[in-house]
């Protein structure tokens, strides 16, 4: 269309533009149109082509233009239609609409320059999409250009520091609109108290509430929500009534809000005078809120009033059904949800995609799985199969079910797989240890175009965790990092359980100390490795560590560092945190009371485990098999065997651990007919099926007495393979009696299973020492260290003044060292002088260059002469070994317990030695010199 250029000078030139720049838009010519304007927009013609801009606005965004999007901001920046409200608005709603129309504005200082209405159109649009953090940055422009904010942009702003915690900045942005006289603004004042409350910050709220000239809805509603956000709803529901008594009214979203907050049970007495307010408001026919109260009340496990509720209900549509329906599927009442579904179907109303979800979580176990498959044929009948939603509940059920065949069968029909449908699909793989199955179906998905997420990767950590495949956990853990996905918190947690479970605690550390943010699964993830490789002395500094930080444990890991507590015999430590658990309210907890029943027992302090026992009013078999442990432990047999007796007085049935901890009593006494009875009893009486802890017991057993033909037949004839611990233990009793047969025959059968076990090599380079055959010992051990089979380095610890003390052979690294040397050249001079070292001792044990002084520095001595040193005279010597004491240790010990007057308690990986005027509680077991008949 083309303008005549004479009418330029008289009032028609505005109105021909306008009457241009319609037949270009009807045309669809945007850009045609938009150049019209360019030159044309005067105030006398502004409000002749109001309609036509909102027109070009919604064809924009239609064609999803974004440069006509800037161009009309620009015609708008130079006009006065930012007085428009619905203009306003409209743009709003481009903002919202055009994804890249934020972005295409490439300096918006010069775009808006003073004119705030474009300010306020972009400060606002950029609220609506979320960014933040883009508020800000423009309110900073702003506030360096000197440009004034109107209220609508302060509101904004306030919003925005509430989205992002910025406390400073929301009071900056408050004193700024005190400054401009907004304060008295109802919209500014609801933004104020909305973000205070969002920070806590309660009585600030309150104090600018009670300021206000007149409160109205708006402040009302912004106070009492605040209030709910927060979870304070005894102070929402307080100032509702307070709204109500000012004679104001609640909208209905208020309700909805507070109703929505109320989740749990604790809060079921303030949700019902919720439901007795919303009654006398008149809400309770809103089909919103009506459904939102039988939410409430299935959610607090009041399902009685849920029921009562819907039966009082005028009508009820698929979202009320849908309601009852999960409320009753969540506390697991599937035959309800089933009558409840028959009802639905009687009253005409139409199930969905929600019906049949709640509907297929009731029948998510083996025992339902023919419900589940009628169910299914419904679902086809009904043709919603082919809805994701379905489809994935579905493909849920028959997962759960452990069907695999049929949940494979739902997943390639599904017509859409999403990425849900992939993460249960490989979740299925993994729970049956299919995980080449689950990597190549992680690699379909993405072939597919669905790209995983987090969710994908939990459960490949998960498994590798539990069956200890470390390279497999390394490759996913490389896809992780490659993906972003390693600054998630529930990865973080997992990848270090996985590498803390694998037995490497550096790799699981050094992802402790890089995590962005830290829970208290973290903290616990890290202490479960620690604790499960047996390095109880880490995870106890640990949980020191984060008792400083002020860190809240939970249940979990009160139960690690009492574990923890166990590994080093850290009575005093244990005691305390035993006091912090009771503060916390765990010392009912059955997992608790048996952790702290096995710590004392291990501990050596029976007294305390036995009082922990008797307060218990809950006790499990595993509570009694903590305490019948304890005295196996510490090689009382009788009084093991009266627990056991009391334990079935009281009704409660032994399990295997219990029939274990039985035999464990017998191995330490030597009772090899009492043993074999109590393996009979086990299985023929109480029908348990013995395992391999239990045969690896009895052959223990037996090798201690030297009946090593008998063990081999047990060994040999057990239905299990690759029973190393079991021959180990034979191997270990050849060099008590110095049978170098037997203990060449074992060593081929281990390595014949792992060629690469360090224990064997050095259990059999002791017994080549025990039998004089110096030089064949050091060819083992040039062997296993050519091989890089390292030993596990002893160590021991000992607790004084709540301090734990670590000790390694020959350790020159504790502060008190030349003291602890200088007592132990000491007892070695009393032992001499005395004639005690050739007390009951075995020099043919010793090799010839340590046979002069039988005092050697290995960490339990170290740690026993520590305590002499430190121990108040009337307190018993508390040691822990993370292997078994050896000979000279066990022999010096009781030596030392005569010299010194002083009770020694060793506890080692085999039991716990109590050391008193020179003998052993164990009886020596282990340490004896008798000969087998077959022993060369």
């Amino acid at each position: 269309m083309q303008l005549n250029a004479g009418a330029e000078n008289d009032g028609s030139f505005g109105l021909l533009c306008v009457a241009a720049f319609r037949e270009e838009s009807e045309n669809g010519k945007l850009n045609e149109a938009s150049d019209v304007m360019e030159g044309s927009l005067e105030q006398d013609t502004i409000a002749c082509i109001h309609d036509d801009l909102m027109l070009l606005i919604q064809r924009c965004m239609e064609e999803k233009n974004s440069g006509l999007g800037v161009q009309l901001l620009k015609h708008i920046a130079r006009s006065e239609v930012e007085k428009d409200p619905l203009l306003r608005k409209q743009l709003i709603i481009m903002f919202n609409s055009l994804d890249d129309l934020l972005e295409a504005i490439k300096d918006v200082s010069q775009l808006c320059k003073e004119n705030v209405f474009s300010w306020d159109v972009i400060i606002c649009s950029s609220l609506k999409l979320g960014q933040s953090e883009k508020v800000l940055e423009l309110y900073h422009t702003m506030k360096e250009l000197a440009v004034e904010p109107n209220y609508n942009i302060l509101v904004a702003v306030l919003k925005a520091c509430g989205n992002l915690g910025s406390k400073d900045m929301a009071m900056t942005a408050h004193m700024h609109a005190v400054q401009l006289g907004y304060d008295s603004d109802v919209f500014v004042n609801a933004a104020i108290i909305d973000t205070y409350c969002k920070f806590g910050l309660f009585n600030d709220a309150r104090i600018i509430f009670n300021s206000m000239w007149e409160q109205q809805d708006v402040s009302w509603n912004a106070l009492i929500i605040g209030y709910c956000h927060k979870g304070c709803l005894q102070d929402s529901l307080h100032s509702l009534q307070n709204m109500q008594k000012e004679g104001f009214c609640p909208a209905r979203s208020i309700f909805w809000t507070l109703l929505s907050s109320c989740t749990n049970s604790t809060a079921l007495e303030l949700g019902k005078q919720l439901h007795a307010n919303i009654i006398g408001s008149g809400f309770e026919n809103d089909m919103r809120i009506y459904n939102g109260l039988i939410n409430f009340y299935g959610k607090c496990d009041a399902i009685d009033d849920a029921c009562v509720t819907f039966n009082r209900g005028q009508m009820q549509d698929v979202v009320t059904w849908n309601v009852l329906l999960t409320a009753h599927s969540q506390k697991g009442y599937f035959e309800e949800v089933f009558a409840i579904f028959q009802a639905m179907q009687n009253d005409d109303c139409q199930p969905d995609g929600i019906t049949f979800g709640s509907l297929l979580t009731a029948y998510c176990n083996a025992e339902d799985l023919e419900k589940g498959k009628q169910l299914h044929s419904y679902i086809l009948a009904l043709g919603v199969g082919t809805h994701s939603f379905v489809g994935n509940n579905l493909l849920n059920m028959y997962i759960k079910c452990g069907t695999l065949q049929d949940a494979q069968t739902i997943f390639d029909s599904l017509p859409e797989q999403d990425v849900s449908s992939w993460n249960m699909m490989i979740k299925a793989y993994l729970e049956h240890e299919l995980i080449e199955k689950a990597l190549a179906a992680l690699d379909g998905m993405q072939m597919c175009g669905i790209q995983p997420d987090h969710i994908t990767f939990l459960p490949f950590v998960k498994v590798c965790s539990n069956i200890l495949a470390l390279e497999h956990g390394q490759h996913i853990h490389a896809s992780i990092v490659k993906r972003g996905f390693d600054t998630q918190l529930a990865i973080i947690n997992s990848l270090i359980n996985m590498y803390g479970k694998c037995g490497k605690l550096e790799e699981a550390h050094l992802l402790f100390d890089k995590a962005p943010e830290k829970d208290i699964l973290t903290w616990n993830a890290l202490m479960t490795g620690y604790v499960s490789e047996g390095q109880g002395l880490a995870a106890l500094r640990l949980y020191l560590q984060l008792e400083h930080a002020g860190i809240k444990p939970d249940k979990g890991t009160y139960f690690r560092a009492i574990r923890a507590c166990t590994a080093v015999s850290a009575l005093g430590l244990g005691k305390r945190i035993h006091e912090a658990v009771k503060e916390a309210g765990f010392s009912t907890e059955m997992s608790i009371i048996n952790a702290l029943v096995d710590m004392y027992a291990k501990c050596g302090s029976l007294k305390d485990a036995h009082r922990v026992f008797q307060e218990s009013s809950n006790k499990d078999v595993v509570t009694w098999s903590s305490l019948i442990s304890g005295y196996a432990e510490q090689s009382d047999y009788d009084t093991a065997v009266e627990l056991f007796q009391e334990m079935q007085e009281e009704g409660v049935k032994p399990d295997g651990i219990a029939f274990l901890s039985l035999l464990a009593a017998c191995a330490h006494k030597g009772l090899v007919i009492k043993g074999l009875f109590w393996l009979r009893q086990m299985r023929d009486h109480y029908e348990i099926t013995e395992e391999l802890q239990h045969y690896d017991c009895i052959v223990d057993l037996l090798g201690c007495r030297g009946l090593f033909d008998e063990a081999e037949d047990l060994l040999e004839t057990i239905p299990f393979q690759y029973n190393v611990v079991g021959w180990l233990s034979l191997l270990g009793s050849c060099k008590t009696y110095t049978n170098l047969k037997v203990a060449k025959r074992c060593f081929d059968i281990i390595n014949g299973v792992d060629t690469d076990h360090t224990t064997s090599y050095v259990l059999l380079s002791s017994v080549y020492t025990k039998a004089g055959m110096y030089r064949e010992a050091e060819e083992l051990e040039i062997s296993r260290r050519d091989k890089e089979l390292w030993k596990k380095t002893g160590q021991a610890y000992i607790e004084v003044d709540n301090h734990i003390h670590c000790f390694s052979a020959d350790d020159e690294t504790h502060p008190q060292t030349a003291g602890i040397h200088s007592k132990l050249e000491l007892l070695n001079l009393q032992a001499k002088q005395q004639g005690l070292l050739n007390d009951g001792v075995y020099l043919d044990t010793i090799p010839p260059v340590v046979q002069q002084d039988l005092f050697c520095r290995h960490s339990e001595k170290l740690a026993t002469v520590f305590g002499l040193m430190t121990v108040p005279r009337d307190a018993p010597i508390r040691v822990a070994k993370n292997l078994r004491i050896c000979t000279d240790c066990h022999q010096a010990i009781k030596i030392i317990s005569k010299i010194e007057h002083r009770d020694i308690l060793v506890k080692d990986i085999d039991c716990i030695h109590i050391f008193s005027n020179g003998s052993c509680s164990c009886g020596d077991r282990h340490y004896q010199s008798n000969s087998c008949t077959n022993a060369h």
